[in-house]
């Protein structure tokens, strides 16, 4: 009898504890990693918009902007007050503040990066950290560069890489060369498993490469989005999200509320950052017809990375 009261008393207390926690106790959330990768540092802004905001607007999530090449357009990159393609990167980094601080308003992270170099794959990689937010430029010649008034191909363009015409490409600053496109495309792998840490979400948002739903892209583009299929072949546990790019312009607004305000202030940040290093805004028609459009598809994993 003397167990048995004891048993009863223990019973007893066990309940009234329980009974004290709330009942629906949410669950811990699961780290997530959302990696934006495009061919120019004014790519996502315009197409992947505000899918960027919502991968970093929760502590438990992070995510990584892989720029691919400088956008210099062949610009030489002495004889400006600041590099071309330096002042697009300012204008991406700007934006990525934007929406840390849209995010956590109350944070006070400052006007500042934290930059460093950091090896990827054998190459040298320029990396920014600001607050859950990480930027890469590899910083590749453009595609396409501007001779008089017309478009040319350069001759370390992604696409001459990818088709084999060029044997090799470049960092527009020397930082560093790819030996062919295996080259090329095993430093974007390392790109992305470098910021994974196990049981991590894993987001990938590319172009879409399907010419029907998004006709006319740029070439850059499009090697990019190649190049990251391949690396979503070799991670099966990434859910991908394929974005329209070029072919929305004359589709209908369908970003809306308080996502087309950060989206705005996303290409408004951009813009400034280019204005202010003495570049040309891109806070023009041009530009601003592609603000408050977000069309993508996306597939879920496939199965699980090691």
């Amino acid at each position: 009898m003397k167990h048995a009261a004891v048993a009863a008393l223990t019973l007893t207390l066990s309940l009234a504890g329980c009974a004290g926690l709330p009942r629906d106790t949410p669950p811990t959330p699961v780290p997530t990693l959302s990696v934006f990768v495009v061919a120019h540092p004014d790519d996502w802004q315009l197409f992947m918009n505000p899918d960027a905001f919502h991968a970093m607007n929760e502590p438990h999530e992070k995510a990584v902007f892989v720029h691919v090449t400088a956008g210099d357009a062949g610009k030489v990159l002495g004889g400006e007050p600041t590099p071309y393609y330096l002042a697009r990167e300012e204008g991406a980094l700007r934006a990525i503040r934007f929406l840390a601080n849209a995010a956590n308003p109350t944070a006070a992270l400052g006007a500042d990066s934290r930059p460093e170099g950091v090896d990827r794959a054998g190459h040298q990689v320029a990396r920014h950290t600001y607050a859950n937010a990480i930027s890469y430029f590899l910083r590749i010649h453009d595609g396409n560069i501007v001779t008089g008034t017309e478009f040319q191909q350069h001759p370390l363009a992604l696409e001459r890489l990818r088709s084999g015409a060029s044997a090799e490409t470049k960092a527009i600053d020397d930082s560093a060369r790819y030996a062919g496109w295996a080259d090329f495309v095993a430093t974007l792998e390392a790109l992305v498993t470098s910021e994974m840490t196990p049981g991590t979400v894993l987001n990938l948002h590319i172009a879409e490469l399907d010419e029907k739903r998004n006709p006319g892209d740029h070439p850059d583009h499009r090697a990019v989005a190649y190049a990251m299929e391949e690396v979503a072949d070799r991670l099966p546990c990434a859910r991908v999200s394929r974005h329209e790019e070029y072919a929305t312009r004359d589709r209908r607004i369908n970003v809306t509320g308080l996502d087309f305000m950060i989206d705005v202030g996303t290409w408004a940040a951009t813009a400034s950052g280019l204005s202010d290093n003495h570049a040309g805004s891109t806070w023009e028609p041009g530009h601003n017809a592609w603000v408050g459009r977000d069309y993508h598809r996306t597939q879920e994993p496939r199965g699980t990375c090691r």
